[in-house]
């Protein structure tokens, strides 16, 4: 599995830049966002990075993009007024950095399904799971336990709506897991008759980086165990037999009743 950085737009910064944060409804329609950036172009206004939403039944939807320019002339209402003329475009909103920073003002942050949803640096996800690992005798039950909880309930929704009827479609299903940063799971073995199943999960957050020579990757099996226990529609376990922490290449995750 090849990978490709992806930075989910938060902020931009630098002293020496003016940046806007441009927020319209637009048509849902070919060659409409190709010619919002065409526009944009024209006058020397670089888009960043962004976002667009919507469905294919919508007839409109949100396009919100970090953009700078280096012409003076341009501030956020001339942008505006220059916006209005597309034909593709509505509910123009447009903020300009102050010193040189602008932050994505877009919230809540929802998932697919609509669910909010928050972000969280690793560092700190990990700083959270260490206090709880922390705790004698029984912290590492405890992560297993979080992830085993919230993994059921978050695939008992998403199967609601996902459905999956092969090994392949379920495949594509864990490629959620990489879609949110947790890591890029592969679904080696499935055996439903016998609610079994194999995992191999390279570059999973929880252990990237420890060392400790043992398995580390406790509520990443959890939440898998959650996940195939919604899946195969009864509990079952999960444990690490390979891990980042112990030397390997990836984590691999054993499913069983």
């Amino acid at each position: 599995m090849q990978r490709q950085r992806k930075d989910v737009m938060v902020y931009h910064s630098d002293p020496n830049k003016r940046f806007f944060f441009i927020t319209v409804s637009e048509q849902n329609v070919p060659g409409a966002l190709g010619a919002l950036a065409n526009i944009l172009g024209v006058r020397g206004i670089n888009l960043l990075e962004g976002w667009f939403g919507g469905s294919s039944e919508e007839a409109q939807g949100p396009v919100s993009f970090f953009a700078e320019s280096t012409d003076p002339k341009l501030d956020k209402d001339w942008i505006t007024e220059y916006l209005k003329a597309s034909v593709y475009v509505s509910d123009i909103e447009v903020r300009e950095s102050r010193n040189g920073f602008i932050a994505d003002s877009n919230f809540p942050l929802t998932w697919a399904s609509g669910d909010r949803a928050i972000m969280l640096r690793v560092s700190m996800t990990k700083t959270i799971f260490d206090v709880v690992r922390a705790v004698p005798g029984i912290g590492e039950e405890v992560l297993y336990r979080m992830g085993f909880e919230s993994g059921k309930s978050t695939w008992q929704d998403l199967f609601a709506r996902l459905k999956p009827a092969t090994k392949e479609g379920f495949a594509d299903n864990l490629g959620i897991y990489t879609a949110v940063g947790w890591g890029r799971p592969e679904l080696v073995e499935l055996d439903p008759a016998a609610h079994r199943a194999r995992i191999a999960f390279a570059d999973g957050f929880e252990c990237q980086g420890v060392t400790t020579g043992k398995p580390y990757s406790h509520f990443t099996r959890g939440h898998l165990g959650g996940a195939f226990s919604a899946y195969f529609k009864t509990d079952v376990k999960c444990v690490e037999a390979r891990c980042l922490s112990a030397g390997y290449r990836y984590c691999e995750f054993v499913v069983s009743p």
